[in-house]
C-alpha cells in the first residue's frame, strides 16, 4: 500500500505555525515566571524587614548604617544632611551590609574589588545577619546576577542610623530596595540633583510585572507599578521610575536639603 508523507509546503506550513505559537507563549511563560519569583522577593524582603525590627529594638531604636560602598569605612560630613547621617561610622560595625562595594564587572574574578567584596563584604558580615542566619534571604531570585554579587537589595540612604520617632509614616517609608541590575553596594541613593531637577540615580529593579518590590519601616513588603518606565540605555537614570514620596520618612522633610523639595508635600 502507497503511503502519503508530507510535502514540503505542508511542513513549513506546520513550522511556521509552531514558531508563531511560540512567539505568543513564550512571553506569557516569561511572565508567568515573573509572577511566580516575585512572592519570594517579597518574602525576602519581609523578612529582613523583620530582622531591621529586631536590630532596632537590641539598639535603642535606631537602624544599622546604610553601607555606602563608595564613602565607607571613613567619615562623610555634609552639612545640609540629617543629624543622624552627619558621618558614617569609620568602622565595618553597625553597618546593615559591610560597606564594601559590589564592582559592576564582579563577573571578572582577576578584580580587586570585588574579591574584596567576596572576602570582606559578604552579608554574613553584616548587622543585621545575626538576626536573618541565611544569606540566600539577600538575594532576588529574578536578579540575573543576584548569586554573583551575593546581594539584591540596598538601603534608602536616609534611613540609615535614623531614630523611630522621626519615622512619622512607617507604612509609606521605604526602607529596602530591590535595586537589582544598577546594585554597586548596598545603598540607595533616592535623589540627586541634575540640571533638569531631581531623579533616581541608583534605580528599582522592575523585572516584577512591570514593578518594584519595596520593604517598608513598619516591617511590611509591597509591589509597587512603575509610574515611567526605567531608561535602559543609561541604568543610572531613571525619572519617574516610583513616586519619590516613598523615600520620605516624613513630609515634608526640611533636614535634609537634597530630598526636601520631593518632600514637601503628600501626592
Amino acid at each position: 500500500m502507497h503511503k502519503r508523507g508530507f510535502t514540503l509546503i505542508e511542513l513549513l506550513v506546520v513550522i511556521a505555525i509552531i514558531a508563531i505559537l511560540a512567539a505568543i507563549l513564550f512571553p506569557v511563560f516569561a511572565q508567568a515566571r515573573e509572577k511566580a519569583r516575585q512572592p519570594t522577593c517579597l518574602s525576602n524582603l519581609r523578612q529582613l524587614g523583620t530582622a531591621f525590627a529586631m536590630y532596632r529594638a537590641d539598639f535603642d531604636g535606631r537602624n544599622p548604617g546604610p553601607a555606602d560602598g563608595g564613602r565607607c569605612p571613613g567619615e562623610w560630613r555634609a552639612p545640609d544632611w540629617p543629624y543622624w547621617m552627619t558621618g558614617f561610622r569609620a568602622y565595618l560595625e553597625g553597618q546593615w551590609v559591610p560597606c564594601f562595594p559590589v564592582l559592576v564587572q564582579a563577573s571578572n574574578p582577576d578584580s580587586q574589588v570585588s574579591g574584596i567584596w567576596l572576602l570582606w563584604g559578604h552579608v554574613t558580615k553584616g548587622a543585621i545577619y545575626p538576626y536573618v542566619k541565611n544569606p540566600d534571604i539577600y538575594i532576588c531570585p529574578s536578579d540575573r546576577r543576584g548569586r554573583e554579587k551575593k546581594l539584591s537589595y540596598s538601603m534608602n540612604a536616609v534611613a540609615g542610623f535614623i531614630p523611630e520617632p522621626v519615622v512619622e509614616r512607617p507604612g509609606e517609608f521605604v526602607q529596602l530596595v530591590d535595586e537589582g541590575e544598577t546594585l554597586n553596594d548596598g545603598y540607595f541613593w533616592a535623589i540627586t540633583w541634575r540640571p533638569g531637577g531631581p531623579e533616581l540615580n541608583d534605580c528599582p529593579s522592575i523585572a516584577h510585572a512591570n514593578g518594584a518590590n519595596f520593604q517598608f519601616y513598619d516591617g511590611h513588603s509591597k509591589w509597587v507599578r512603575a509610574t515611567h518606565p526605567r531608561e535602559r540605555a543609561r541604568l543610572n537614570q531613571c525619572p519617574h521610575t516610583v513616586p519619590k514620596h516613598y523615600f520620605c520618612p516624613k513630609i515634608p522633610f526640611p533636614e535634609s536639603g537634597q530630598y526636601a523639595e520631593a518632600c514637601a508635600q503628600a501626592p
